[in-house]
């Protein structure tokens, strides 16, 4: 049997989001069908929130959507590579760690440590722009991070680049617990009509 690494953060009303955001709500209800006791919750959180993908759409950059985005781009063999110790992610520590041999491309690194949780650094890790560019030129099809987005503080650079080129991200990994090396990844956002991005369910299979 195959052994499943589940990477994607649990949606909670107290979780980790932008202060921009909209904050994440539950509202539940209870009633009773046929004699039973039944509970409905009624959510409210914005596209972006936890474990997420992000279409060009999201950046204005390419007219795909989240519901149009090709599972074969979001299944498949992906490599997670540690990059822990390292804020500023760029095209040389890409290229010293081998990154590019694999289509869909993991990053685990510190941010790991506080994306359940909280609290959100001031300088988190992330991609360059020249990292972004590297990856392009390597013909990765999908990037995923364990932070709230590839970009540095006060940027969007990354996102442009990888979105532009049609590399899907995804954002809010936990990947404290999986080890680096070669899985298949399972990632599937919720299939939003014309949304900009969506909350995803993402596993590793060894």
């Amino acid at each position: 049997m195959p052994s499943y690494l589940d990477i994607s953060v649990p949606l909670a009303p107290d979780m980790l989001t932008w202060s921009s955001h909209e904050p994440v709500s539950f509202e539940r209800s209870e009633g009773t069908s046929a004699g039973a006791r039944v509970r409905v919750t009624a959510i409210g959180l914005g596209t972006h929130t936890g474990t997420h993908v992000d279409s060009p759409y999201h950046f204005s950059v390419g007219d795909r959507t989240v519901d149009q985005l090709s599972l074969g781009t979001l299944i498949g063999p992906a490599r997670v590579h540690d990059f822990r110790g390292i804020t500023e992610i760029d095209a040389a520590a890409l290229s010293a760690a081998g990154v590019g041999d694999v289509p869909r491309v993991l990053l685990k690194t510190d941010n790991s440590r506080w994306v359940r949780t909280g609290p959100m650094p001031p300088r988190w890790a992330h991609l360059t722009a020249d990292a972004a560019r590297y990856l392009v030129n390597h013909a990765v099809i999908l990037v995923g991070v364990d932070g709230l987005t590839v970009d540095a503080p006060d940027s969007s650079q990354a996102h442009l680049e990888l979105l532009r080129a049609g590399i899907i991200i995804v954002e809010t990994l936990d990947l404290s617990a999986v080890a680096a090396g070669d899985y298949d990844l399972i990632c599937l956002p919720l299939r939003i009509a014309g949304g900009d991005g969506a909350p995803a369910r993402a596993v590793l299979r060894r």
